[in-house]
């Protein structure tokens, strides 16, 4: 039997609302192996730029401990003040399972995810949410440049845009700013095209009037939150190649939307490498966004033309105009 009333029902206390989540999956097992001997470092740098770049107020984060060491999860509860959510699986679900759980059920308008070896440079969202506002359609845009992706899971800006003359092909990215990509992703031959009379560091496609290139990755990017409404289905591996493209990056080709990322470099792959100190000190600075900043990007709209079309005029305009 309850005797009396409730007292939460008479403080009148207000919920918390947000415009944009950040998820983060992190799994790391353990401090030993060798490609794990400097996670903690860098797992340290992540969060702790994560939350001096965002405005707690408008931005929430969820961090999402996949079985982590001891040593990791107590730098999470160092740093449980900063996060709005945080989800402890009893053993590593992989990246896709847990991720899905979480943006599916998220109320904000925005949601980036975000691996925990990302180290996010001062303006980033700003960089980001201009993106959105100049582009109604843009569904997902990564916070830094990515032009080796402009065709992947992107047919809906190539379909809406070439033939209306939008869609540039030219030097859009400072050398600076690519070489920065390649040694973060630690791989030299990302921006390489052998096929084609110019490399991706020569000549990207980017958007006109939206300062934005065409393509992103998945490390890292900011998503319309209606594009996993409506989704269902979970993978049945943890891991394997392909997965993100499946149950991820897909849905926003196939909602109409467009992929996207900045002109600017806004965040850096460390992966299992200490960042030097040179990148420290030119991009280790506090940047808040007031709330009203996200206003001019809740505007949004689709390409009007079925995917299923969209993919076939896609391969032909790549074939015919030797993309």
């Amino acid at each position: 039997m309850r005797n009396g009333v409730n007292p939460e029902k008479f403080k009148g206390e207000v919920l918390p609302i947000f415009s944009h989540r950040v998820i983060v999956p992190v799994y790391i097992p353990n401090l030993k192996e060798q490609y794990y001997l400097n996670h903690l470092e860098v797992f340290e740098k992540f969060i702790d730029q994560l939350v001096k770049t965002i405005n707690l107020q408008t931005t929430a984060i969820t961090l999402i401990n996949n079985n982590s060491c001891v040593a990791i999860s107590r730098v999470i509860e160092s740093k449980r003040a900063a996060i709005d959510k945080l989800v402890v699986y009893q053993e590593n679900k992989g990246k896709v399972y847990p991720v899905l759980q979480e943006a599916r059920a998220a109320a904000e308008p925005f949601i980036t995810i975000t691996d925990a070896d990302v180290l996010f440079f001062k303006g980033w969202e700003e960089g980001v949410f201009n993106i959105f506002a100049k582009c109604p359609k843009a569904g997902v845009v990564a916070p830094l440049p990515s032009a080796g992706l402009a065709f992947y899971c992107n047919t809906a800006v190539f379909i809406d845009n070439f033939f209306r003359g939008k869609i540039q092909y030219d030097k859009f990215i400072s050398d600076q700013d690519s070489e920065m990509y390649l040694y973060g992703m630690g791989n030299k031959a990302l921006l390489d095209r052998s096929n084609r009379k110019y490399s991706w560091k020569e000549r990207q496609y980017y958007l006109s009037g939206t300062d934005a290139i065409i393509g992103s990755g998945h490390f890292v990017a900011t998503y319309k939150g209606d594009i996993f409404k409506n989704s269902t289905g979970f993978p049945k591996l943890k891991f394997k190649n392909g997965l993100e493209e499946d149950f991820i990056d897909i849905l926003s080709d196939r909602k109409g939307y467009y992929r996207l990322s900045t002109r600017t470099t806004y965040a850096y792959h460390m992966g299992n490498t200490l960042v030097n100190d040179q990148i420290q000190e030119a991009y280790f600075v506090d940047s808040k966004l007031p709330g009203s900043f996200f206003d001019a990007s809740f505007i949004s709209s689709r390409s009007s033309i079925p995917f299923i079309i969209r993919k076939h005029l896609f391969s032909l305009i790549k074939k015919i105009f030797k993309l």
